[in-house]
């Protein structure tokens, strides 16, 4: 079997990348997503790339079901089982106000109304110990109560973190009385202290549950009758891979597979370019996203807000720290209330699109002012093999204009550049609120509209260097071919860390070790094995705060951890903070374990700068650039490029599935590997 194959599924196109490990060649094909039945979309981009499934080693997935499910509310009926007295904790929350000034504040999303919160009489303290035994016969008569139309069950009882013995008898009374209903409970998603976070962890892993596994059930149907015997793996939002076995019964670890795809063929490709501090930016149809590569590793996070932290849910499973903005190419211009030009989150899509797909579409998107600019030629859109209609382009952004008194071109520059600030800002929330210089860092753009915006971006955050992979806008799906096997463990241990001993410590770390590697060994049937890692993780805080930072260990440090891991904290503190406290105490809040078994992957390409190059233009065109002149640019088409090739700005490169924008004052050159590196204010 020779091919590796990696689809990712958008809100707007479906990519696909395949890796012949027999020769070392890469394919790859994108297509529009089809929203009502995105396996149709698969399929068409599998035969797009003219792919031989009963020749496949792996298929690698990732995509937005379970994400849009939730940001659109559009999950199924759930309802949830918890302890008697709890019933409102996933309205209630945190009661707090992220959003303390706005007037018109709108509480979280709430999937689960009152009428489906049922009690159950049950109790556990804080240490395991059971208060009241699980009422079978309540439970049994919550269960029989609930409606027929109920399609999942969610069930989460109060310091099942400790013991989930409670959880586990009740969801094998709703299995055996209801059979024909998704079951979830929050032990088995997470084990860390905090019952609204685990609450909205389990309610949200039972919303999405149906409809991810039925979309699965599809998708291996398919692959089953094309003769496909290759191991279905679902991309993680962590940055690991699962089996779809797994993922139909945990959902909630898909919610940013394709995002936390881009991001580790990221830091592969760092690995190779020796650029170990990245900022990876992705974007496509539908948002943007952003996360930071420190060291070349991506920053992971233990809390993570699904729709944002104003108004989305906390969950408490592992994901990459992916900041994310409704800011894609098919992002939606119009005018506010109160007569302000404002652009998305809403999106085209591809249905009906924007407006120069001619599909139905009539709004101005992002697109279509990138193609009024005449930065994207329409006639080269996915190489040619889709067409774009620059009159309905430009016809909607001057129905657009006439509410600012401006004609096409002029507000088709104010849609991009109110799009690059709100990308810009979340950059800076992963950079300069967090105490970091974003000129300390490459910029790395993907996505099929990532490399049109990307030296703008870089430009107004002073980043000094825009790396555009080979294949950029088919990246997300390439990552997918870089992505290990993984399993993320974690318990909550509440202690001061100078009562606890490293025999303790490392005893529970190997207990957390022995869970992660019997779950990864679980799923690597059919998939090859090179060697298993582990890496080791502490929540530690100072005692009196409420937020942990999440420390690594060190590898080696088990024999005098707890007298080297002060000093860790304390600095890992001030590089966050700005300041730190030595001579306060610190405490453990949790302990973490990742288990990663490595799977074959291309190797990485080499950074090395061949000899410069210089290219003569294919073609020329007017280009409306952000100084707000028309400028006549140098069109090149980038597989024509030869490695070395140096382009001056203004310029722009023509990839299959992106178009590379080179502003004024910027030089771009072309690497070994067909990587294009460029460099701001170096052109002659």
């Amino acid at each position: 079997m020779t091919w590796r194959v990696a689809v990712d599924i958008g809100g707007t196109f479906t990519d696909l990348v395949a890796w012949n490990q027999a020769d070392g060649s890469i394919t790859g094909s994108k297509v529009l997503t089809v929203p009502d039945d995105p396996v149709v979309g698969v399929i068409r981009a599998l035969e797009h790339a003219d792919i031989s499934l009963p020749d496949t080693a792996a298929f690698i997935h990732g995509s937005t079901i379970a994400i849009n499910a939730v940001l659109q509310q559009t999950g199924v009926k759930t309802a949830l089982l918890t302890t008697e007295g709890f019933r409102d904790v996933l309205e209630m929350g945190r009661k707090n106000r992220p959003d303390m000034y706005n007037l018109f504040f709108r509480p979280r999303m709430c999937p689960v109304p009152r009428t489906l919160r049922v009690e159950v009489r049950e109790r556990l303290d804080a240490r395991g110990n059971e208060l009241h035994e699980l009422d079978l016969d309540g439970l049994r008569a919550a269960i029989d109560g609930l409606p027929d139309d109920v399609a999942s069950v969610a069930i989460s009882f109060l310091h099942s973190y400790v013991d989930p013995k409670h959880e586990i008898a009740a969801a094998a009374e709703v299995r055996s009385r209801r059979p024909d209903v998704f079951v979830s409970t929050s032990g088995a998603l997470s084990r860390e202290i905090g019952e609204y976070e685990r609450t909205c962890t389990v309610v949200v892993n039972a919303y999405v549950g149906p409809l991810v596994s039925g979309y699965l059930q599809r998708l291996r149907a398919h692959l089953s009758a094309h003769e496909c015997t290759a191991p279905l793996l679902i991309t993680q939002s962590n940055g690991g891979v699962m089996t779809s076995s797994v993922a139909v019964v945990q959902p909630i670890r898909t919610l940013e597979s394709g995002p936390a795809a881009g991001v580790t063929g990221v830091a592969r490709m760092a690995q190779g370019l020796g650029t170990g501090d990245a900022i990876a930016f992705d974007m496509g149809g539908t948002s943007a996203k952003a996360c930071v590569i420190n060291r070349g590793e991506p920053e992971a996070s233990t809390e993570y807000f699904i729709g944002g932290r104003l108004l989305g849910l906390p969950v408490q499973v592992p994901f990459l720290d992916i900041v994310e903005v409704g800011a894609g190419g098919g992002s939606i211009a119009y005018v506010d209330e109160g007569g302000g030009l404002r652009v998305g989150p809403r999106s085209a899509g591809s249905v009906p699109g924007p407006a120069s797909y001619a599909l139905g579409g009539v709004e101005p998107t992002i697109t279509d002012a990138n193609v009024t600019l005449g930065r994207i030629d329409p006639d080269y859109f996915l190489g040619g093999e889709m067409r774009l209609d620059a009159e309905l382009a430009a016809s909607a952004l001057t129905r657009l204009g006439r509410a600012f008194g401006m004609d096409g071109p002029e507000c088709a520059l104010g849609v991009v550049r109110i799009a690059n600030t709100i990308m810009a800002s979340a950059i800076r929330s992963i950079t300069i609120e967090r105490g970091r210089d974003p000129r300390d860092f490459t910029l790395v753009a993907y996505g099929g509209a990532g490399a049109v915006h990307a030296a703008s971006l870089a430009a107004e955050l002073q980043v000094p260097e825009v790396i555009v992979p080979s294949g950029a806008g088919t990246f997300a799906a390439f990552g997918m071919l870089v992505t290990d096997l993984r399993h993320d463990v974690a318990r909550t241990l509440l202690g001061r860390l100078d009562s606890i001993d490293d025999a303790e410590l490392n005893a529970l770390f190997r207990e957390l070790e022995t869970e992660a590697a019997e779950y990864v060994t679980h799923q690597l049937i059919g998939d090859a094995i090179s060697r298993m890692t582990y890496i080791r993780k502490l929540d530690l805080r100072y005692v009196g705060q409420f937020h942990p930072l999440t420390l690594t260990v060190p590898p080696g440090a088990g024999v005098r951890l707890s007298a080297q891991l002060p000093d860790l904290f304390h600095r890992a503190h001030a590089d966050r903070y700005g300041h730190n406290a030595p001579r306060e105490p610190i405490e453990v809040r949790a302990l973490r374990v990742s288990a990663i078994s490595e799977v074959a992957k291309p190797a990485p390409g080499s950074g090395a700068e061949p000899a410069p190059v210089r290219v003569a233009a294919q073609r020329r065109r007017q280009v409306l650039m952000d100084d707000g002149g028309w400028h006549d640019c140098a069109v090149h088409r980038r597989p024509n490029l030869p490695p070395g090739a140096v382009v001056d700005g203004p310029a722009i490169i023509e990839d299959v599935a992106t178009t590379v924008l080179i502003p004024v004052r910027d030089r771009a050159q072309v690497l070994r590997d067909g990587h294009l590196r460029i460099r701001l204010g170096e052109a002659a």
